[in-house]
């Protein structure tokens, strides 16, 4: 979408357009310096959240199939009460999967790509700008 640049009569306005421009500019640049950050160490925990995982999810299938076959004892509800903590670890690895995991990672790629084309777009609209203002007369 082309600017209007034409509605900008003076140097001032077009200083002012650039201005607000520019520090709309600076909190986008924050904010992908932010989320490449934060990619960063998900990409990071994403392996060991996985990895971690995938033992939860083994140790679950074992106490079942322990508790199956145990009859009522001291120990079966030992097992049950570390099945329920396994559970919970489970429960636990997957939030931080959706949260720290490769889910995250690539929402995080998502928002710095929309984040990039904005800042393309600001550079065009600053350099639009920049144009008129040259072509301007002083004063």
């Amino acid at each position: 979408m082309a600017l209007s640049v034409a509605l900008l009569t003076s140097r001032a306005d077009c200083d002012k357009v650039l201005n607000e421009l520019s520090d709309i500019k600076g909190n986008l640049e924050f904010r992908q310096i932010s989320l490449t950050r934060s990619k960063d160490n998900a990409a990071d925990r994403a392996s060991t959240i996985d990895a971690d995982l995938a033992a939860a999810e083994a140790e679950v299938t074992s106490l079942i199939a322990i508790i199956a076959a145990l009859p009522e004892s001291a120990t079966k509800t030992e097992m049950e009460n570390r099945k329920v903590r396994a559970d919970y670890r489970l429960f636990t690895l997957q939030q931080r999967k959706a949260q720290f995991g490769t889910t995250a990672v690539i929402l995080y790629e998502s928002e710095l790509g929309e984040i990039e084309q904005r800042l393309s777009v600001i550079d065009g609209s600053m350099n639009d700008v920049t144009v008129r203002k040259a072509a301007l007369p002083a004063g």
